[in-house]
C-alpha cells in the first residue's frame, strides 16, 4: 500500500513540476523571440497589469490601450493574457505581412480579448475561426475582399461623394434653423 502511495505522490509531483517548467518556458518565448513588453507576473501574465491599466485610463479608452502599451515597448510588442502570448503591432509593414502576405500562416484569432467593447468587438479583425453564425474569418474574408478591388472602390466613389455632398447639404440646412441638432432625427 506505502508504494502506491509513494507512486502516485511522485506522479503528482512529477506531473506539478512539468506544468510548472512548461509554464516558465512559455514564459521565455517571447525574449526568445526578441520581441519587448512588460514582464510577466507567473499566474496571470500580464492581465494584472492591463486591468491596473484599464482602470486607470477608463472602460471607454480601453480600445486605446495598445496604442499607450506601443509608446512604452515600442511598435511590435507582445504581451501575455494568462498564458497566451499576443503580439500587437502598430507598424503598418508588419500589419500587412501578417494580414495579407502571409494571411494562411495566421489561421486562427483568440475568440476573446481584454479590449472587449465597442469598436473592437464588432470588428472583422475580432472573429475567429468559428464567428457569428458559423462563419469563421477566412469565410467572411473571401466573401467580403472581391468587393474591395480598386476597380469597383473607383466605381463606388461617385455614389458616395454624391451622398455625402447631400449629407452636407442638409446638416448645413438644419444648422441654420438651430445650431444644436439631434444627430439621431
Amino acid at each position: 500500500m506505502a508504494a502506491i502511495t509513494i507512486a502516485i505522490l511522485s506522479l503528482i509531483i512529477y506531473l506539478i513540476a512539468h506544468a510548472i517548467w512548461r509554464r516558465y518556458k512559455y514564459f521565455q518565448l517571447r525574449d526568445e523571440l526578441g520581441i519587448p513588453g512588460p514582464k510577466a507576473d507567473f499566474f496571470t501574465g500580464n492581465v494584472k497589469g492591463l486591468l491596473k491599466l484599464q482602470k486607470k485610463v477608463g472602460l471607454e479608452n480601453t480600445p486605446y490601450m495598445r496604442l499607450k502599451l506601443a509608446e512604452i515597448y515600442g511598435k511590435t510588442f507582445g504581451f501575455y493574457a494568462g498564458a497566451l502570448l499576443e503580439i500587437t503591432s502598430t507598424e503598418l509593414e508588419f500589419v500587412k505581412e501578417v494580414m495579407i502576405k502571409q494571411f494562411s500562416n495566421f489561421s486562427n484569432r483568440p475568440p476573446f480579448s481584454l479590449n472587449d467593447v465597442f469598436p473592437i468587438k464588432e470588428s472583422l479583425l475580432h472573429i475567429g475561426k468559428s464567428g457569428p453564425h458559423g462563419y469563421g474569418w477566412k469565410e467572411i474574408r473571401s466573401i467580403i475582399s472581391p468587393v474591395f478591388t480598386t476597380g469597383k472602390i473607383k466605381l463606388m466613389f461617385g455614389t458616395i461623394h454624391e451622398r455625402i455632398e447631400t449629407l452636407i447639404t442638409v446638416i448645413e440646412k438644419k444648422i441654420e434653423k438651430d445650431p444644436c441638432m439631434d444627430i439621431y432625427e
